[in-house]
């Protein structure tokens, strides 16, 4: 299809109704990434990438008034909640993962020297301290669990931090001596895990569908499978991938049980830092297209084969990381970085946006 035709076609698309996107937040010298909501849809955080600097800064706050507070790791404490109080500025701080809204707290990893990362609890101290990067962090929806990816025995294994026995060594979850497991993530209901094993085969998506239970295979292809994020039921695990043409990434959905068949929902887009980002009524996701003529639009996609992308009006360019959120008063709010907005005369580095999303197209 030529780009004209393409455009037209475009065009005559419905549009899913946003309100006006608000710029909430920047940083002078970075590039704002990795948005994620609270919960409850009250607290925002993101990260600020210094890159010449190598430098990550995590900040956390109340986008309604653009008020955020950087988050800097301290000493251990007594507790997981108190620190003795000795600040370190550190070098990076990043992968927030949010706690069920009953808790209201926080889990990052960050590090002084680029090499070795501690897990901490949001205004405390560090939950892990062995040798080796931990990191990746997923807060479990019943809140009893914390999974990570950690670097401690030299592998890159699953491990399985139990907040009711915070002093307890953490439970190591996979050994599997071929490969690196990234990427875990939690099903809603707390009793299955996803996660990519990285090896010289390729990334490939793997469940262990009960704690304890040895992992499975989900997808065996070659290149990257990558990013998988559960459905808010439970019903579907998606996923990146680059089976079809090495340097693009298409979007597909696969069943969380051994032999199912994964399906490609559509093609060409950006990978999300987080994963595929699922709207509220589990039937659809937010994404980016991989589009330079449109300016990498938003869309709204249904959850299966072919399915259409329905144009997000943002009024933004250049976008990027996006995180959508029910929240308590059942609102829809859509965080996104993007380099501005169209008219703007300036777009250089990306800054954080959010909107309303209406319920229907």
């Amino acid at each position: 299809m030529s780009t004209r035709s393409s455009l037209v076609l475009w065009a005559l698309l419905p549009l899913l109704v946003a309100a006006d996107a608000r710029e909430v937040a920047s940083r002078e010298g970075a590039n704002v990434q990795r948005p994620r909501w609270s919960n409850d849809g009250k607290s925002l955080a993101y990260e600020a990438n210094f890159h010449d600097e190598k430098r990550i800064e995590l900040y956390v706050g109340d986008p309604s008034g653009g008020r955020f507070t950087r988050v800097t790791p301290t000493s251990r404490g007594a507790s997981i909640s108190e620190g003795f109080g000795r600040t370190t500025t550190g070098e990076v701080a990043h992968e927030i993962a949010w706690s069920p809204a009953s808790i209201g707290r926080f889990v990052y990893s960050a590090s002084n020297d680029a090499r070795d990362y501690d897990l901490y609890m949001g205004g405390g101290g560090p939950l892990t301290s062995e040798m080796g990067a931990d990191d990746g962090a997923q807060w479990s929806p019943d809140g009893r669990f914390i999974a990570f990816t950690s670097g401690r025995t030299g592998e890159g294994d699953l491990y399985l931090l139990d907040l009711g026995a915070i002093t307890a060594p953490p439970r190591r979850l996979t050994e599997m001596s071929d490969s690196s497991e990234t990427f875990v993530t939690w099903s809603p209901d707390s009793t299955k895990l996803a996660f990519v094993g990285h090896s010289n085969r390729g990334d490939n998506l793997w469940l262990i569908p009960g704690l304890g239970d040895p992992a499975i295979r989900l997808t065996d292809w070659t290149g990257n499978q990558t990013r998988p994020t559960f459905s808010p039921r439970g019903t579907w695990i998606a996923f990146y991938a680059n089976l079809e043409q090495e340097d693009r990434m298409d979007l597909y959905i696969v069943e969380p049980r051994e032999g199912a068949a994964p399906r490609l929902v559509i093609r060409n887009v950006v990978p999300n830092a987080s994963g595929p980002s699922w709207m509220p009524d589990g039937e659809h996701m937010i994404v980016v297209l991989d589009d330079d003529d449109r300016y990498d639009p938003i869309v709204k996609v249904e959850a299966r084969p072919g399915a259409i992308a329905v144009p997000v009006e943002t009024g933004t360019v250049g976008n990027g990381d996006i995180d959508v959120v029910r929240a308590k008063d059942g609102r829809v709010l859509l965080a996104f970085v993007a380099q501005g907005k169209t008219g703007d005369p300036v777009r250089d580095y990306k800054r954080l946006f959010v909107t309303e999303l209406a319920t229907t197209p």
